[in-house]
């Protein structure tokens, strides 16, 4: 049970993070720059988690006994990380 409130406190911090950067991230000048890096981002947030959806199927049919749980923490981070650092890394690279 002390498992489980420790990953829905790194749930609620992660959805409290990624609001705040998309709070800040809407004040950007929207021009053709932001939208190639918006769709750069989320190129690479399919990418990411796709690739996070197949081991995670490997590894719960490999594991059975695994929290059901897990599967669903581990997309929604992949997701909302990756869009985060994504944007941060396209708009440093373009």
């Amino acid at each position: 049970m002390e498992n489980f409130n420790l990953l829905r406190l790194i749930l609620l911090a992660t959805v409290i993070i990624y609001y705040i950067f998309e709070y800040f991230d809407e004040k950007q000048i929207a021009d053709e720059r932001e939208k190639l890096i918006q769709l750069k981002t989320y190129e690479l947030v399919h990418k990411v988690t796709t690739t996070a959806l197949l081991f995670v199927a490997i590894a719960y049919v490999l594991i059975p006994t695994m929290n059901a749980l897990v599967p669903v923490l581990v997309l929604v981070f992949a997701f909302l990380y990756t869009e985060i650092i994504g944007k941060i890394y396209f708009r440093k690279k373009y």
